[in-house]
């Protein structure tokens, strides 16, 4: 039956698409002007299109145009960025207009994305949808767009894992969502959905962080994917954080969605644009080494040894000789746009190099995009978006490793009282405490990751019918995201460490290959009355996912060479995944009076990630929003009411449904096993239910709008592992069962409290926190990630948060509650110590412009959360920590007691005050200073310079926090639903400055 109606959907809008007759009657020429209001200042590139049509035109540099439109009355819709769009009525007998727009600096008529092809203004929105632009991503340089997203989006976690250039970041929207599912969200460039992989580089051969090759690739610190993406080419991002937003994008939208739109070419003579930055990375904090004062000290930190190699005062800060370097980095980015009414273009490169401040390691990117718009006729658009995309990152070795390699796990057990700097001989010393010399490993292993990507759309847009208020349009989208990954691992054999397994030099040679492939189709109908509107749009979407990767690991290198055959010990593994996708949906948006908005839709999905790919889960939402305009003039100049209702899903991982056959030869007999994993044989996604209210209003006479949401989200079906019988022949099923349930608020001001011509003052403020709870678990509660309750460690309780901190701490009296049973003062129990999740973030930037003069600031506040600091813990037990030797401050310290003894002392039997520590933070992400040349002065440089602004900018310039660690933004196991917020040994954080000249021409 799915599949007869699937069918049925295909063809009606197949053979509506080829078939639906174009209405051809007569037409006429409107001329008109754009202008703003008060008619003196033309309007340059203004869009005036036929309401519900693609039917338009563009106003030329003296805001002129001229439009064919059908008999009758008309309606156009005029809009630009910046200013408010409006709805102007043509009548059937006139010829000239003259449109004048207000400027729209609170972005009331920006269009947000409702549906797969349909948007309505902001300011008649039902859910709360973020908007990034363009200046937001250009301020100063960025590894990642996503850094763009810290401090300014309400209800987002976004944090970086590491220091590392390149980018590692991951996003989380309004809390958790899964525990062993997928728990990124899903990112469309575009229209075309995107991968976002963390592919493992394969370190962990080296490192040996886990002897399971997928923990150890979760320890790699490997980049993210859409990382790769170029700002400088992004118009607007657009963030739908739940599912009452997100639900038209069905079981791959409960993470949220992000939706990506790059700058397209306007009307008008070629306009070129070239940004030229040079600056340099600086390492933001350390964390310090032990001076040792005497000899004795030495001894009962390192042992006997350490006599022989201690000289008074002597100290060599091997943390600034790894990482203090500050090589030069730019960015050179180049871009042109141009066209007329029926061609538009926008083409651009981009050139990046990050130096990082470890040795050895960097970051380049090289873009070029070519976006071209071609209207054919009056009645055809065909858009092409093209990206070509090549990085290279080099991250050296850091993180969690069980072999003394990665730098700030070797860096705890070395002494500052020896030197391991190179000598004059090329030679380099031992490190007699520890199994590596740092500086060694740094300037001689190869860690680098080379892509090649390319993004590429086609998107075809008819007006099939125009008639008496009704319009019917088809749209068409097709796009491929195809990436090739290389990864180089190469640890010479000549390495202090390399002998110690008796296989000395390790290559590893990692391939991959990845393919999205998109294509959808669309109807939309809209019928239009001077009182209402009514938007009906229904479509398909059909999606391929492939991936494949293959590591060639080799050992006991011969003669030191670097190729994988020449080794005598190999081992290959590879990994494929195919996923494939079908989906359609239906939605209708009823607008009444441009006040009272209603939406209602639903998506259908089945996936070969379910373990019946041909069923059907249908994902329903409905939305309302009332303005009452005019409330209370320069008070409340407009306030608006808006709730909505949605669900979406979370497919089950790649792999869930399948039981491993497991290969191996011994003694030259092929041999094989199946895996003790099996699954539910009615294994579907995950269903996400959420709730929103809020509402929005604009006050002051228009100079500030303020949004308060909350939002309530219910988890079920989630994706769990329960323990089998072993007469089953398994010893784990993959199944869905249990509730997670997050609470949520958001609240957002945009205030600009002086608009002048010679000056202007802007700012903004976002505030969110969200609370999770599993309120119900099928199964016995189990560990979630970390190292252990010993430690500090993840685990899945009912009752609990998920992100929660379990860990040791002892009874405090005779029975204490936490015990859960009978217990003598100091037994020690295992209990909540703190959660991941913090108690609220916040952000607030200002603008301040006079004159040429500009100036913009960015501030992120986190406040509480959770992080274990095991990098502090290496430190103690080697008793190597800076202030291992102060004295104890601490009430439960004993008579004479030091720091560091009193934390190895308390560790055994209580770890809450030791290594779990606040994460909370107030850091200056950004900060630019801008200086717009007078036109005396750039006429000097050449005739067709139009503008010249010069810039200085840094980034995550200042941070304020009590954490002991490097920065209680980290992530050893990288993007993770759970098991975040685990320091050991990351590369360090850093902040960077910028000089940029911005030229126009």
């Amino acid at each position: 039956m799915a599949h007869r109606l699937t069918r049925s959907i295909l063809l009606l809008l197949f053979g509506a698409f080829l078939g639906a007759p174009a209405i051809s009657a007569q037409t006429r020429t409107v001329t008109g002007k754009v202008t703003e209001l008060g008619g003196e200042v033309a309007i340059v590139s203004a869009l005036i299109n036929l309401e519900g049509t693609t039917t338009h035109t563009y106003s030329n540099d003296e805001g002129n145009f001229s439009l064919e439109l059908p008999a009758g009355e008309q309606r156009l819709t005029v809009q630009i960025i910046g200013y408010r769009s409006t709805e102007v009525s043509v009548g059937a007998d006139e010829t000239t207009i003259t449109i004048e727009l207000a400027r729209d600096v609170l972005n009331l008529d920006e269009i947000v994305v409702t549906g797969q092809a349909t948007g309505v203004r902001r300011q008649n929105l039902a859910n709360a949808v973020a908007t990034i632009s363009s200046d937001d991503l250009t301020r100063a340089p960025l590894a990642s767009f996503e850094q763009a997203l810290q401090g300014r989006l309400a209800g987002a976690n976004v944090q970086a894992n590491n220091g590392a250039p390149g980018g590692g970041i991951q996003v989380q929207l309004r809390g958790t969502s899964s525990i062993i599912g997928d728990h990124r969200p899903l990112y469309v460039v575009d229209g075309v959905i995107v991968s976002n992989d963390e592919i493992a580089s394969n370190v962990h051969v080296v490192t040996v962080s886990s002897s399971n090759p997928v923990r150890g690739g979760q320890q790699d610190n490997a980049p993210n994917r859409i990382a790769d993406l170029n700002p400088n080419d992004i118009e607007s991002i657009e963030v739908l954080k739940g599912a009452s937003a997100s639900a038209i994008y069905g079981s791959k939208a409960t993470n949220g969605v992000v939706l990506i739109t790059t700058k397209r070419g306007r009307v008008g003579a070629p306009r070129f644009n070239f940004t030229q930055r040079l600056g340099f990375f600086q390492k933001a904090n350390d964390l310090g080494l032990r001076k040792f004062d005497t000899v004795d000290d030495a001894v009962e930190a390192f042992g006997p040894n350490a006599a022989n190699f201690y000289s008074a005062g002597a100290f060599f800060d091997h943390e600034e000789y790894l990482a203090g370097n500050t090589p030069l980095s730019y960015e050179s980015a180049l871009s042109v746009n141009g066209g007329n009414e029926s061609t538009r273009y926008y083409v651009s490169g981009l050139v990046k190099h990050d130096g990082g401040i470890v040795t050895g390691t960097g970051y380049d990117k090289q873009s070029l995009k070519l976006n071209v718009d071609q209207s054919i006729g009056s009645s055809v658009l065909f858009r092409i978006s093209t990206t070509a995309l090549h990085t290279k990152t080099a991250r050296g070795f850091t993180n969690n490793d069980n072999r003394s390699i990665s730098y700030w796990m070797t860096l705890p057990s070395t002494p500052s009282f020896i030197d391991l700097r190179q000598r004059e001989d090329g030679s380099w010393p031992h490190n007699p405490f520890a199994n590596s010399n740092i500086l060694e490993t740094a300037a001689n292993v190869v860690n680098d990751e080379d892509v090649y990507r390319f993004i590429g759309a086609g998107n075809l847009s008819w007006d099939a019918l125009v008639s008496g208020g009704h319009s019917l349009r088809f749209v068409a989208n097709a796009g491929v995201d195809f990436f090739t990954q290389q990864n180089t691992i190469f640890s010479p054999p000549e390495l202090q460490y390399e002998p110690d397994d008796g296989l000395p030099g390790t290559s590893v040679k990692g391939d991959a290959a990845s393919r999205f492939v998109n294509v959808s189709t669309n109807a939309i109908h809209t019928y239009t009355h001077d009182r209402f509107r009514s938007t009906f749009s229904a479509g398909i979407q059909y999606e391929e996912r492939d991936l494949d990767i293959s590591r060639i690991a080799a050992r006991n290198l011969v003669a030191g060479l670097s190729n994988a055959d020449d080794g005598t010990d190999l081992a290959v593994r590879q990994q494929r995944q195919q996923v494939r996708d079908f989906g359609f949906f239906v939605q209708e948006e009823f607008l009444l009076g441009d006040r009272l908005l209603l939406t209602g839709a639903i998506r259908a999905d089945q996936s070969s990630n379910n373990a019946e790919p041909s069923s059907l889960f249908y994902y329903p939402k409905a939305a309302a929003s009332y303005r009452f305009p005019g409330l209370f003039p320069g008070i409340v100049d407009e306030l608006k009411l808006r709730a909505a209702f949605g669900q979406s899903g979370n497919q089950p991982l790649y792999g869930q449904k399948f039981s491993t056959l497991n290969t191996g030869n011994i003694g030259g007999l092929q041999t094989f096993s199946v895996s003790g994993t099996t699954v539910a044989p009615d294994l579907k996604p995950e269903r996400q239910r959420e709730i929103e209210v809020g509402t929005d209003a604009t006050i002051l006479g228009d100079r500030a709008t303020v949004e308060f949401t909350v939002y309530q989200k219910r988890i079920t079906d989630l994706l769990l592992q329960r323990a089998l019988p072993p007469s089953t022949g398994f010893g784990t099923q993959i199944f869905n069962g249990g509730v997670l349930e997050t609470l949520g608020v958001e609240a957002g001001l945009t205030l600009f409290p002086v608009t002048t011509e010679s000056f202007s003052w802007s700012t903004i403020a976002t505030y969110s926190m969200d609370r999770s709870e599993i309120v119900e678990l099928p199964v016995p509660e189990f560990r979630a990630g970390g190292f252990g309750t010993a430690l500090g460690g993840f685990q899945i309780t009912e009752g609990e948060s998920p992100s929660a901190f379990f860990g040791r701490d002892t009874a405090a009296v005779a029975n204490d509650p936490r015990c859960g049973g009978p217990c003598e003062v100091g037994d020690r129990i295992i209990v909540v110590l703190g959660d991941a999740n913090p108690d609220f973030r916040m952000g607030f930037g200002n603008d301040v412009r006079f004159g040429d003069f500009s100036a913009y600031m960015l501030w992120d506040w986190q406040q509480g959360g959770t992080v274990a600091n095991l990098t502090g813990w290496l430190y103690d037990l080697s008793k190597n920590a800076e202030d291992y030797a102060d004295a104890c401050t601490d009430p439960g310290c004993m008579p004479g007691e030091t720091l560091g003894d009193f934390r190895l002392r308390v560790y055994p039997s209580k770890i809450s005050s030791i290594w779990l520590e606040d994460a909370t933070f107030l850091k200056l992400r950004e900060v630019t200073f801008n200086y717009v040349l007078p036109e005396r002065f750039t006429g000097m440089l050449w005739d067709r310079v139009s503008t010249v602004t010069l810039s200085l900018s840094g980034r995550n310039v200042l941070t304020f926090t009590g954490y002991g660690g490097m920065d209680p933004e980290v992530s050893n196991f990288g993007s993770e639903a759970i098991a975040r917020n685990i320091d050991v040994a990351p590369y360090p954080p850093s902040r960077s400055f910028w000089f940029s000249v911005n030229m126009g021409f």
